[in-house]
């Protein structure tokens, strides 16, 4: 995999893992659990499979914020890469004409790359209920600004590679019971105990 090996070669002396989840669909929580089984307590880089800062040294200023904040965002925009261009930028050529699939766009929190604790994340983890893709991200970043605070954010571009979408409910939502979760998590939102309790429930 080429986002694992380019993990490897710019922070050699990270313990760069890759998290699994192959048991039924797919879930992100489990994957991240599978993860942390591999690795020491500690500062911790949450990425997803399909992307890539622009401006690596970026993590390094963003694990350097959490000698402040809780959480951080090492990313600005990012940019959706066609399949040409996602090959093009594997090969570190230049990119063709027309190389996105959209418009850049902000982030959002909790997907692409959160930078955390292992504490941190034990207090606010990914929710295993969310099946397939979608909602999972957006309920972790409200778990996240509502038990640990305001996340520090950088702006580094962030590069999406192409892949073919999981199946959907929709272009937004994953599927309806991720939907329902989310409102739950939308209404825990900066209610600490409520969304503890809502955690807990997923133990």
């Amino acid at each position: 995999m080429w986002v694992l090996g380019r993990w490897a070669e710019r922070f050699p002396t990270f313990d760069v893992v890759l998290g699994v989840h192959d048991d039924g669909p797919w879930c992100k929580a489990a994957a991240v659990a599978d993860g942390l089984s591999k690795v020491a307590d500690g500062a911790l880089i949450l990425a997803d499979a399909d992307v890539w800062p622009l401006r690596p040294e970026a993590l390094t200023v963003a694990v350097g914020a959490l000698s402040e904040y809780g959480w951080a965002i090492p990313h600005g925009d990012v940019q959706r890469l066609t399949e040409t261009a996602s090959e093009a930028f594997m090969a570190d050529q230049p990119l063709p004409p027309r190389p996105w699939l959209q418009t850049p766009y902000p982030g959002w929190a909790g997907g692409g790359i959160v930078v955390t604790t292992t504490d941190t994340y034990r207090q606010a983890p990914l929710d295993r209920r969310f099946s397939g893709w979608g909602q999972e991200d957006a309920s972790w970043a409200l778990a996240l600004h509502t038990l640990v605070g305001k996340p520090w954010r950088g702006d580094t571009p962030l590069v999406h590679l192409f892949h073919p979408p999981q199946k959907r409910y929709s272009r937004q939502v994953g599927s309806l019971a991720n939907k329902a979760l989310h409102s739950r998590y939308h209404g825990a939102h900066r209610k600490p105990d409520v969304m503890r309790a809502l955690i807990a429930e997923a133990a």
